[in-house]
């Protein structure tokens, strides 16, 4: 087992709760793909230990301000964990969030393309582009974040992701 690795996330509150919940659940037994919570990463892949990590989400909850996450369009991309997945609007808000982060957990520039994945996997395009049609409308949501949950993930399965902590944003 390799050593565990961290994540940031924005969970979903609420009716978009709700409705993400029930596609990732459908979805993942259509194409037999596994479960996993909703989620938006803010910041993933942290090493380091779990002391620091929480001391560092600290930190960002004392400075970030709750921000409203926009799902806007469904996509895919020929990736495992980006198999397909609601796009996130780019708003300044979101991605000062992001920008933060880096510089709370001292990474340096990257790419950062806000989502929140329905399937994990490895699907052809084809069959992506046709469950893609088939979403309900209601998928295009938004919610409030007025907190962030810390994940520690024990390995690439969903099964092995446990939240470790929840920080209210109070900037």
């Amino acid at each position: 087992m390799s050593t565990a690795t961290y994540s940031v996330w924005f969970k979903p509150t609420g009716p978009a709760y709700d409705v993400l919940v029930r596609t990732i659940r459908q979805l993942a037994d259509e194409l037999d793909a596994p479960m996993f919570e909703p989620h938006v990463t803010l910041l993933g892949q942290l090493e380091g230990t779990e002391q620091d990590h929480v001391r560092r989400s600290e930190e960002l909850a004392e400075q970030l301000q709750p921000l409203r996450i926009i799902l806007i369009d469904p996509s895919h991309r020929n990736e495992y964990f980006q198999c397909l997945f609601m796009r996130v609007q780019q708003t300044p808000p979101v991605m000062s969030a992001h920008a933060l982060a880096r510089r709370v957990f001292d990474r340096g520039e990257e790419t950062y393309m806000p989502h929140l994945s329905l399937v994990y996997g490895l699907v052809p395009d084809a069959r992506k582009r046709e469950t893609i049609g088939r979403l309900q409308p209601d998928v295009r949501t938004s919610f409030e974040a007025r907190a962030f949950s810390l994940i520690r993930a024990g390995s690439d399965d969903p099964k092995d992701w446990h939240e470790m902590a929840v920080f209210p944003i109070t900037g």
